[in-house]
């Protein structure tokens, strides 16, 4: 069954009115040394990367054949560049070993095949940010967040669809909640399709609907997705999940905003709806490899919001626990909790492979297990006990100096 607006499990509350923007400078501007000869700038927008490679599908073309035709990426992050190797063939390596994914500052270079390539600087751009740190169920104090928040506030209210790209566990559902509640269909209804949950042999039943005895078991006409979402907003959840023999099914819907039930051929039926997506993937990386119809990419993406990683977003970490602790305390599930100065340290060190969800998690179990309501490093279980989150708490804790 779908999901309605009014049935959210994180009792989240409409997104309320914010403030106007402010102006912040974040790193944005690349300088950049390739095949020792050619020196570019590279904007690196929030959260996106750039790719580079030999096809000219990639954002910066390079003309070497020992580099792949999309090769690797750059982005800016809260600790300088990151680099990240796109399953090319010959390798991206720095400091002589090969590397998948690492975080560069200016200064540092790196080899793409038999392509070097230098990072010359770095430079501040001003960006607009939202006045708030928070959006409806979203926090963040980090510029990245409030850049997102901006650009969500001006598209909100946009008739636009939308593709929602980050990592598992960043909160795309939760962005795209708040986009609704933006939205002049904040009165209708919210309704999830989730493809990475769909029955192979269900799923056009279960997105277009069916009239009764279409298909055994079909002992009543049953609505899709499409129709229950008429006059508010479709949320497709893991979009890069829906198989492709599908996808061009799909991809008639969302163009001409129309939907056949199983079972009844010919009989068209209209639907009002603005269709959100969000995927874990690199959906042109998707693309490229074939693995997703690229008409239907262009069609949904006219315009897209990546919400960053975790790691990516400075103090947020911190002040996303405090947060967590507050909630925990006003539910009454637990007296009010405090996070020493060790486990912030850990909790800053860890590079949270699971996002905000497990940060959420974490802190939760920490709350529940730690002495007179004071958070330490050993209540906080993350990782292996050896890693260098926990090193680096330990041996703060040992010396007693600390950040905070």
């Amino acid at each position: 069954m779908p999901r309605s607006k009014n049935d959210q499990p994180d009792g989240t509350t409409p997104t309320s009115v914010v403030r106007p923007f402010e102006v912040a400078s974040r790193p944005g501007q690349l300088r950049i040394r390739y095949l020792d000869d050619y020196i570019i700038e590279v904007n690196l927008a929030n959260g996106a990367a750039v790719t580079f490679g030999r096809s000219r599908e990639a954002n910066i073309v390079i003309n070497d054949q020992s580099v792949s035709k999309i090769h690797f990426s750059l982005r800016a992050v809260a600790a300088g560049v990151e680099l990240e190797d796109l399953g090319s063939k010959n390798g991206t390596w720095y400091a002589g070993r090969p590397v998948r994914r690492i975080t560069l500052k200016p200064g540092d270079d790196f080899w793409a095949g038999g392509c070097h390539v230098e990072l010359l600087g770095l430079e501040d751009v001003a960006v607009e940010i939202a006045a708030d740190s928070s959006l409806g169920p979203l926090h963040g104090e980090s510029v990245v967040m409030r850049e997102l928040f901006a650009k969500m506030i001006k598209l909100g209210p946009t008739p636009l669809d939308l593709v929602i790209e980050g990592e598992t566990g960043t909160g795309k559902e939760l962005a795209a909640r708040t986009l609704h509640d933006l939205s002049k269909r904040a009165s209708g209804p919210f309704t999830t399709l989730d493809c990475s949950q769909l029955p192979e042999n269900l799923a056009d039943a279960t997105i277009f609907g069916f009239r009764r005895g279409a298909f055994t078991g079909a002992e009543h006409d049953q609505p899709g997705m499409f129709e229950h979402a008429h006059g508010g907003t479709l949320f497709i959840d893991e979009l890069g999940e829906l198989a492709l023999p599908l996808q061009m099914k799909f991809l008639r819907a969302v163009d001409r905003r129309q939907v056949t039930r199983l079972g009844e051929p010919g009989i068209v039926r209209e639907v009002d709806v603005r269709i959100l997506a969000a995927t874990n993937r690199h959906l042109d990386t998707e693309v490229r490899e074939g693995r997703f119809r690229s008409d239907l990419y262009h069609r949904l993406g006219h315009a897209a919001l990546r919400l960053p990683a975790l790691r990516d977003r400075e103090l947020d970490v911190i002040v996303l626990a405090e947060q967590f602790l507050q909630e925990l305390a006003e539910r009454g599930e637990i007296e009010r909790a405090t996070i020493a100065d060790d486990a912030k340290t850990l909790l800053m060190a860890y590079d949270w492979p699971g996002n905000v969800r497990e940060l959420k998690v974490a802190i939760r179990r920490a709350a529940f297990v730690c002495t007179n309501s004071v958070i330490k490093s050993e209540d906080i279980q993350l990782g292996r006990p050896d890693d260098l989150a926990h090193k680096l708490a330990k041996a703060m804790e040992d010396s007693g100096a600390h950040k905070y």
